[in-house]
């Protein structure tokens, strides 16, 4: 089987068909497996390709960075755990993590793919969470598990940016898996990448609250040097606090491209 052929995989099985993706690396409940939603388009947009076998959406963004370039060579794989801490219980899950290279060298590609599916819970929401349990269970670790992940990724407030309890804990902890597997990997790089797909079956209403969510998190990341997250451009690079989770963390990018699959539209951001 050629490298191309093997660009995608899941425990060593290439994914060629949307088939084989819902077998090997489907969601948990198939209801989630339909047209107009993120788990189907991803795979779609992945196994279709474009230039360099990447989305074209994707291929642009690497491209029209001054940090990146059109990969040389990659390889990916959905639904894949990257632990960041050593605490025990769940790791983070990625909807797809890409292995690259370019001319400037190997990075690593977290993929968050949503249509509009919130960012899940704040910080403040996790940590009650984790109160909870832990008046329940003494043993629970989630307070600790939180503190570090926020002192490692998080610069100090300024005047003006968000507070720490208003961001998406999913944020945080998408860009610690993806730094996380990027220094395991020992690249300097590391990509957090949200792939939005607008549908007939998503909401305006969501999408716009996805984004000043990104939004709100790259102000309190940058300390107010970025507000925003334009559509198809890389943000980057943040050097992350790093300790105790990163001794020499990777430099992290944030960016977000689009699929608009509404009929009439089909634009490719």
């Amino acid at each position: 089987m050629t490298e191309t052929q093997m660009r995608i995989t899941k425990n060593g099985q290439a994914i060629e068909s949307l088939d084989a993706w819902l077998e090997r690396a489907g969601p948990k409940s198939r209801d989630q497996w339909v047209s107009g939603r993120s788990a189907m388009e991803t795979a779609r947009a992945w196994l279709e390709g474009g230039p360099a076998g990447l989305p074209p959406e994707v291929h642009a963004i690497l491209e029209s960075s001054q940090h990146f370039g059109p990969p040389s060579h990659w390889r990916a794989e959905p639904e894949v755990k990257l632990r960041f801490d050593d605490f025990r219980g769940e790791t983070r899950n990625s909807d797809l993590v890409v292995w690259a290279s370019d001319r400037w060298g190997p990075y690593v590609m977290g993929v968050e793919a949503k249509a509009d599916e919130s960012f899940s819970q704040t910080v403040a929401e996790a940590l009650n969470a984790a109160l909870e349990r832990a008046i329940a269970n003494p043993n629970s670790r989630g307070v600790p598990r939180i503190e570090q992940l926020v002192c490692s990724l998080l610069p100090p407030s300024v005047a003006g940016v968000p507070d720490i309890a208003s961001l998406r804990y999913q944020l945080l902890t998408a860009c610690a898996g993806v730094l996380a597997e990027a220094a395991r990997s020992d690249c300097s790089r590391a990509v957090m990448l949200v792939h939005e797909f607008i549908t007939p079956k998503t909401s305006d209403v969501r999408h716009a609250a996805n984004a000043r969510d990104l939004e709100r998190f790259v102000s309190r990341l940058s300390r107010g040097a970025d507000d925003s997250i334009p559509v198809g451009q890389l943000q980057g690079p943040y050097i992350v606090p790093g300790m105790p989770l990163f001794e020499n963390p990777p430099a992290l990018f944030i960016g977000k491209v689009q699929r608009n699959l509404r009929e009439g539209l089909g634009s490719r951001v």
